[in-house]
C-alpha cells in the first residue's frame, strides 16, 4: 500500500511539474485506475484480519511503535473499507480535471469556467463524509479530522476567536504606523531568475536539504511532493521583480522536505512512519521560514551568497539589516502565500470561514467571490479587483482538500512554541542561525518531531512531548506583538 501511495505522490508530482496539457485527461484515467487498486488493497479481507489478529495478540504491548502502527492501520482501515470504490475513482478523476481547470482559470481569471467543477467537489465530498465518518460527526468535523487529528469546529473556533481579539489589534496597530523604509536596489531593478535559482539552491544545501534524495524545479504553485524519506521533491516559482517570494517560498517547501527526509527509516512502509499532521509538518516550514529565515542572524549569514547572486546589491551597499527589514514588511496583501507573518493567519480565517459556511449550507458555490471580497474587506481591509487575486488563487480547493487551510495557522502556534522550546535546549541558538551553523537545530527537530512520525495520537499530544503544553495561541500572539512593536515602534 505504501509502495502504491509513492507511485500515486510521483504522478502528482509529474502532473504539476512537466506533464504537457494535453495529458490531463488520460492522467486522470491513470489516477482513476490506481486509486481503484490501492482501495481495493486497502480494503482487502486479508489487510482487516492482519490487524484483527495483531489487536487479538496484544502485539502492541511493551512498544509504542508497534502499537502505533496497529492504532493507525485500524483508523485507516475503518475508514477505507466505509467509502465506495466508485467514489475513490471518482476522487482522482475529479482531482485531475479540477487542477487542469483551475490552472486555466486562474491564468483567465474566468471563475465561471471553475465553479462547476468546484461544485462537483463540495457534492464529492459530502458524500465521502457520508459514508466515512461515525454517526453524529458533520461532514466539515470529517475533513478537518483527515489533516488534523482530533480537531472539530468548534475548536477552531475557539483557536481563532483568539486570533481576532487578541492579534488584530496588533495587526491594525502595525498598519496604522508609518511603513519601514526599505534599501532601493531591493524594491527596484531585476533580478534574474538563474540567479535567484542559485541562490535558492544555495540556502536549500546550507539548510541540509539532501539532494541525492531530492529535487528543487518550478511550479504554478510552490509545493513539496514525492516519496519521503528517500525521493523528496519541492518546487518554488521566480519573479524577477520580486526575489524574496522563490527565497522564502524555498525555505518554505524546504522546511516540509526536511521534514519528510528525517522520518524514521526503520519504520519505513509503516503508518506510524508518516507526519503526524498537516499542521505539524506546517509547523515544520513555518519553524524555518519564520523563527530561522525571517531573522536578523540569518541574513547576517547568507549575506555573502546574497551579494555573490545580485552583484548590484553589493555594489549599492544592501546590508544584513537592510534585508531583515525587507524580509519583515507588513501590509494588508490580497495573497495568502505572499503574506507577511503577521497578517497570514487572517488568510486562513477567511479561508475557514467560507468552508465551515459551504459544507454547512449557508453559502453556495457561486456567491464564493462575493463573500471572498466582503470578507477580505473585514479581516485585512482590502479588496481584490479581480478573481484571480481572490477566489482563484489557491490550489488546495481544485482537488476538494477542504479542511487543509487551518493547518497553516495551527502550524504557526506550534512552531512558535517548538522555537521557544528549541533557544531553551539548543545552546547559542541565535549564534549558531548567524553563524550559518544549521545542523544542531535541524537535528533537534529531527530527533524531538520529525523521527517519532505518529507516533503520538495528536499534535497536541506531540506539542506537550516537546513544549510541555498543548497549542497555546497566546504563545503566538505575543510573539507577534513583541517583535512587530519592536519593528515598527507601534
Amino acid at each position: 500500500m505504501s509502495d502504491l501511495g509513492a507511485i500515486e505522490a510521483t504522478l502528482q508530482w509529474d502532473e504539476l511539474v512537466m506533464m504537457p496539457d494535453a495529458a490531463a485527461e488520460a492522467r486522470g484515467r491513470q489516477k482513476a485506475a490506481l486509486a481503484e487498486l490501492s482501495h481495493r488493497e486497502a480494503t482487502s479481507a486479508a489487510h482487516g484480519d492482519a490487524i484483527a489478529a495483531a489487536e487479538r495478540a496484544h502485539s502492541g504491548d511493551g512498544c509504542a511503535w508497534r502499537a502505533a502502527v496497529i492504532r493507525d492501520a485500524r483508523r485507516d482501515y475503518d475508514d477505507a473499507i466505509r467509502l465506495p470504490g466508485e467514489l475513490k475513482a471518482r476522487e482522482a478523476t475529479l482531482g485531475a480535471r479540477g487542477y487542469a481547470a483551475w490552472v486555466k482559470a486562474r491564468e483567465s481569471d474566468d471563475w465561471d469556467s471553475f465553479a462547476p467543477t468546484l461544485e462537483e467537489l463540495v457534492t464529492l465530498r459530502k458524500e465521502m463524509a457520508a459514508a466515512c465518518a461515525d454517526d453524529g460527526v458533520e461532514p466539515y468535523d470529517y475533513w478537518l479530522d483527515q489533516f488534523e487529528r482530533g480537531m472539530k469546529r468548534e475548536r477552531l473556533e475557539e483557536i481563532f476567536s483568539v486570533l481576532r481579539a487578541s492579534l488584530a489589534p496588533v495587526i491594525a496597530k502595525t498598519l496604522e504606523a508609518p511603513k519601514l523604509e526599505h534599501h532601493p536596489a531591493l524594491v527596484s531593478g531585476t533580478f534574474p531568475e538563474d540567479a535567484q535559482e542559485r541562490f535558492c539552491r544555495a540556502i536549500a544545501t546550507k539548510m541540509g536539504f539532501d539532494f541525492n534524495s531530492g529535487r528543487l524545479d518550478r511550479s504554478v504553485h510552490p509545493f513539496t511532493g514525492g516519496v519521503g524519506p528517500i525521493d523528496v521533491r519541492i518546487t518554488t516559482r521566480y519573479d524577477e521583480n520580486n526575489f524574496m517570494d522563490a527565497v522564502m517560498g524555498t525555505i518554505h517547501e524546504v522546511g516540509h522536505a526536511l521534514y519528510e527526509q528525517g522520518l524514521n527509516a526503520e519504520q519505513d512502509g509503516l503508518p506510524v512512519q508518516r507526519a503526524l499532521s498537516m499542521g505539524i509538518h506546517e509547523s515544520q516550514s513555518l519553524f524555518w521560514e519564520r523563527y530561522v529565515g525571517q531573522s536578523l542572524g540569518f541574513w547576517r549569514s547568507v549575506l555573502p551568497e546574497f551579494h555573490a547572486s545580485f552583484p548590484r546589491t553589493k555594489e549599492e551597499g544592501v546590508t544584513a539589516e537592510d534585508l531583515y527589514r525587507y524580509v519583515n514588511k507588513a501590509s494588508a496583501g490580497f495573497i495568502r502565500v505572499d503574506a507577511d507573518e503577521l497578517t497570514y493567519s487572517m488568510h486562513v480565517v477567511l479561508r475557514f470561514e467560507i468552508e465551515r459556511a459551504i459544507f454547512a449550507g449557508e453559502a453556495s458555490v457561486a456567491e464564493l467571490p462575493s463573500l471572498w471580497r466582503t470578507k477580505m474587506r473585514e479581516l485585512l481591509g482590502v479588496v481584490p479587483d479581480t478573481d484571480a487575486l481572490g477566489v482563484l488563487q489557491d490550489v488546495h480547493w481544485s482537488d476538494g482538500s477542504f479542511g487543509y487551510f487551518p493547518s497553516y495557522t495551527l502550524g504557526a502556534m506550534y512552531a512558535c512554541q517548538f522555537h521557544a522550546r528549541a533557544r531553551e535546549e539548543i545552546e547559542g541558538f541565535d549564534a549558531l542561525v548567524e553563524n550559518g551553523d544549521l545542523a544542531p537545530i535541524r537535528e533537534w527537530l529531527r530527533r524531538k518531531i520529525h523521527a517519532v512520525g505518529s507516533l503520538h495520537p495528536s499534535a497536541d499530544e506531540l506539542c506537550v512531548a516537546v513544549t510541555g503544553a498543548k497549542l497555546d495561541p497566546e504563545v503566538y500572539v505575543t510573539y507577534l506583538r513583541e517583535k512587530y512593536s519592536a519593528l515598527y515602534g507601534a
